[in-house]
């Protein structure tokens, strides 16, 4: 019995070494590949290169409009491209970014799940999660920060991660939010029924009052959105509507334990109707609820990770085939 006991314990460490090796290798390849792309050959990185050189003004300038002004929009990442740009040109200080954005988001996922790693390498090539590193890359290094601390046993740091993630993108007050909801709701004890409509009535709520928040805020998304209906996807709304449904149907100990994820899917799916930055900030999560669909209880997990396979390679073809860049 002692010997079995340390088998399992030696062949346990021998799993975690290897699974953290693992996790550095295809890391290290994942975010050195990102980082190697063509600069210029995708979206919005003239407005990258514009806060890697110029964020020092840009920095000052909201300081001398107040305080206000200066944390709604963003500081962290202000302070980020300045430190770099005392060592690094532009294009390099774009490039270390996408680099250590792209490694820290994969290198936890695979770590935290390096047993499936074959599917957690599918979900980082889902457009929605790749995107953060290729287009949306103050986003991507937000979504790092964050996971750095949803992985962490810190406690420490993971208060200061998450405290971090909003200064650097404006979209995590939102998950923020839900996060201290789905806190309030685990002591309160509710049941997973209630949580879900929580969740539902706060997307809605956020929906119809953000357009007139936006009166009163200076931040720069108000200049930017116009805070009405999105194209929605029926493709999109009925995938992730689907993976909602197969959630759902698990045992209470997962609802329990998986409330923040499920909880995003909810927000997302009432919000889209409203706003059209619903999927922006459903991205910051969207690495995590596919994370938890690992977790399922089988024919579901089957079924979620076929539907993902799916839609995966649809939404490839369709950005592949499709008029325009594909990021």
């Amino acid at each position: 019995m002692r010997n079995s006991v340390e088998a399992d314990y030696r062949q346990e460490r021998f799993d975690g070494v290897a699974g953290r090796l693992f996790a550095i290798l295809f890391a290290l390849i994942y975010a050195a590949v990102l980082a190697g792309l063509p600069l210029m050959e995708f979206k919005d990185r003239v407005n990258y290169l514009v806060y890697a050189s110029r964020s020092s003004e840009i920095f000052q300038s909201r300081a001398e409009q107040g305080w206000l002004v200066l944390l709604t929009n963003e500081p962290l990442w202000l302070l980020v491209n300045i430190s770099l740009s005392k060592l690094l040109s532009p294009e390099n200080v774009v490039r270390v970014i996408i680099f250590s954005s792209a490694y820290i988001a994969s290198y936890f996922a695979i770590r935290s799940n390096h047993r499936n790693a074959v599917w957690v390498i599918l979900f980082l090539l889902v457009p929605q999660v790749l995107k953060n590193h290729i287009t949306h890359l103050r986003q991507g290094f937000a979504v790092a920060v964050f996971l750095s601390g949803w992985f962490s046993r810190r406690r420490g740091w993971r208060l200061a991660s998450f405290a971090m993630t909003p200064f650097i993108h404006s979209g995590f007050f939102f998950v923020l939010g839900l996060m201290v909801l789905t806190h309030v709701m685990r002591r309160l004890r509710w049941a997973a029924d209630l949580r879900t409509i929580a969740f539902a009535l706060t997307g809605i709520a956020i929906g119809v009052g953000l357009p007139r928040l936006g009166a009163y805020l200076p931040a720069r998304q108000f200049q930017e959105y116009v805070f009405a209906p999105g194209a929605i996807s029926g493709l999109g709304f009925l995938f992730w509507g689907g993976l909602l449904a197969l959630m759902l149907l698990q045992p209470r100990q997962y609802l329990k334990e998986h409330t923040f994820e499920i909880g995003m899917v909810v927000f997302y799916l009432a919000l889209y109707p409203f706003v059209e930055i619903s999927a922006r900030v459903f991205e910051n999560a969207t690495l995590l609820v596919l994370l938890a669909g690992l977790r399922l209880t089988e024919p579901n997990r089957r079924l979620f990770l076929t539907c993902v396979l799916v839609y995966s390679v649809l939404t490839w073809g369709q950005r592949l085939l499709g008029p325009g860049p594909a990021f």
